[in-house]
């Protein structure tokens, strides 16, 4: 298990490499010779660093938590064990993840880490540190069948989305489907082709019921409700998550509203 002692190392050797830099007067730059963050110009980059101003042991506590999935130093000293040792693998896994994903360039502060954050959104709900943990190692390490391998129920809470639910209980309606079925006929190709085509999905569900703003929504009997992937389902989703740079929740709502507009609502 990682601790506390492993990133404050992580952030000296940072601040090592960064104070490397030699400027290249014929050039006009800096040039690096770092030891352990080959990659510290490009992190120079993408953490819009300014040369010409001094950096800190403090700024290199920054960058290290991000690049360890933390959004702060001050997050990351405050973390259990488990939650340490996933950070300690996402930043130690950080320069060679984008290669086995055929990315050799990106403009992300780290791909490994925007990924896990993606996954443990859509896929480790309600989990525990301990079982992210594990689930880390078997998805991005490859040791095991992961959760998603698995075809793992997924939580859905419309409780505080009444627009949501109304345009849910339309659709259980017309097509006289249980609420889960109903949310899973939506996620079709023909859906997704038209999401991707018209680029409005996230306009249409805002503002859905304005044609009569003042018409009482309908709602469902439980607004909690859980659906469980096949792999065809659940890569529909995540393309329109990536093309449209939209939630896992959002992606759901877009998939209902076009089906909404196939059925003749105005949308």
């Amino acid at each position: 298990m990682a601790n506390i002692e492993f990133f404050k190392q992580q952030s000296k050797n940072l601040l090592k490499d960064y104070n490397s830099r030699i400027f290249n007067e014929k050039e006009g730059f800096y040039e690096y010779n770092p030891r352990y963050f080959h990659d510290i110009e490009f992190l120079i980059d993408v953490f819009n660093i300014d040369e010409n101003n001094s950096f800190t042991l403090m700024n290199a506590q920054h960058i290290v938590s991000r690049l360890s999935g933390f959004y702060k130093w001050n997050e990351l000293i405050k973390a259990s064990e488990p939650k340490l040792e996933i950070g300690r693998l996402l930043l130690t896994n950080r320069e060679i993840y984008p290669q086995r994903k055929n990315f050799f360039t990106n403009m992300v502060e780290s791909l490994i880490v925007e990924d896990w954050k993606s996954y443990e959104t859509q896929y480790l709900a309600g989990c525990n540190d301990n079982a992210k943990l594990e689930e880390f190692k078997k998805v991005f390490l490859g040791q095991g069948v992961s959760q998603k391998e698995r075809n793992p129920k997924i939580t859905l809470d419309f409780c505080d989305d009444l627009n949501a639910q109304d345009m849910l209980k339309k659709i259980m309606k017309e097509k006289n489907l249980s609420p889960e079925k109903a949310i899973l006929s939506s996620i079709s190709q023909k859906n997704c082709v038209s999401i991707l085509s018209t680029g409005w999905a996230h306009i249409a569900v805002s503002l859905w019921g304005h044609a009569n703003p003042y018409a009482e929504r309908e709602k469902l009997d439980n607004p909690i409700i859980e659906i469980k992937l096949s792999k065809d389902k659940s890569y529909l989703l995540d393309v329109v998550m990536e093309k449209e740079k939209a939630s896992f929740y959002e992606a759901i709502l877009y998939f209902m509203i076009f089906t909404l507009e196939s059925l003749g609502y105005h949308i």
